[in-house]
């Protein structure tokens, strides 16, 4: 495929789905107390990012593409610090707060680039403001080319088929990174966006190549999806797309430091490639590049435009 430098200032693309805060506090000096098998961990450093919906709005925003993000927030403190995180000059916050909610927060503690543990604050958003909600992507479709439905089973997108219609009624294509072993509440959805795990959840446990390609189209034609990428971590990724052969792209990075996140730059280079005019096929293209580059770092990370021009000039 031809390497050009890629460019998407004019890509509109709305993101729903369930924002999360990614707390990392970072430790120099992990140890055990031995006689009390305690694990201890000094913190030095903490450092807070968008997570899910909010980060694939972020990643939209850092590769030069404009989205407006809607979705729910708590009454609290960190529903104020996610806020002032999504401040930026390509990303416009909707966001719906619900009273005697907390904001869905996750606390990673790392010790020499490993993570220790995990502290989840909040399971679901549980609102009574759905209506509220679909008003609001109503009267913002008619202002972007693409959708994208970031589903973490949060609770904002427990009626995802509404919203997958009232899309199709305006001819948005919707992309959508699932969650869950339903995927039939998908069906119809543009494109479907699985990891290797999420995909055996559904179709069962791929042993072989062939397997796994035979079980994806088999899913392709079942949901009535116009196409289905699988990534599956240091093998790459698949697409599938009705009456063409898989397509698969080699993984880009040699040394997978942190997976955190890499779902969300993959949906979010497609999206702003499709927004921008790119064909499928190079949106994944790019996409296969941007989540070689964010797995190689620590955290909930981004990938810049930049970093996707370096790496098409320099391979």
């Amino acid at each position: 495929m031809k390497k050009n430098l890629i460019d998407f200032k004019n890509a509109l693309v709305l993101v729903v789905g369930d924002l999360i805060l990614d707390c990392y506090w970072y430790s120099k000096n992990y140890y055990v107390l031995q006689e009390q098998s305690l694990p201890i961990a000094s913190i030095s450093e903490i450092k807070q990012q968008p997570g899910g919906a909010a980060n694939v709005a972020k990643n939209i925003a850092e590769i030069g593409g404009n989205a407006k993000i809607i979705g729910f927030i708590g009454t609290d403190n960190e529903g104020l610090i996610l806020k002032k995180l999504l401040h930026h000059i390509r990303i416009c916050p909707d966001l719906i707060t619900i009273k005697q909610n907390k904001t869905i927060t996750k606390i990673r503690i790392l010790s020499d680039k490993k993570q220790l543990i995990r502290l989840d604050f909040q399971e679901k958003y549980i609102c009574k403001k759905f209506n509220l909600l679909y008003k609001k992507i109503i009267n913002s479709l008619k202002y972007y080319k693409i959708l994208v439905l970031s589903d973490y089973a949060k609770g904002t997108l427990s009626n995802v088929k509404k919203i997958i219609e009232l899309a199709k009624e305006m001819s948005i294509p919707i992309l959508i990174d699932p969650k869950g072993v339903d995927f039939e509440k998908y069906s119809g959805a543009s494109l479907l966006t699985p990891n290797l795990t999420e995909f055996e959840k559904i179709v069962g446990e791929c042993n072989e190549e062939k397997q796994l390609l035979k079980k994806g189209i088999k899913l392709l034609s079942d949901l009535k999806l116009e196409a289905l990428l699988v990534t599956r971590s240091k093998n790459g990724m698949t697409l599938f797309q009705p009456k063409k052969n898989p397509i698969h792209f080699p993984a880009k990075s040699k040394k997978a430091c942190d997976v955190t996140g890499a779902g969300d730059t993959v949906i979010s280079i497609i999206a702003a490639s499709l927004a921008a005019g790119y064909s499928l096929e190079e949106s994944c293209f790019y996409a296969n590049i941007g989540a070689g580059i964010v797995v190689e770092k620590i955290g909930t990370e981004t990938v810049n435009i930049q970093e996707l021009n370096k790496f098409l000039n320099t391979k």
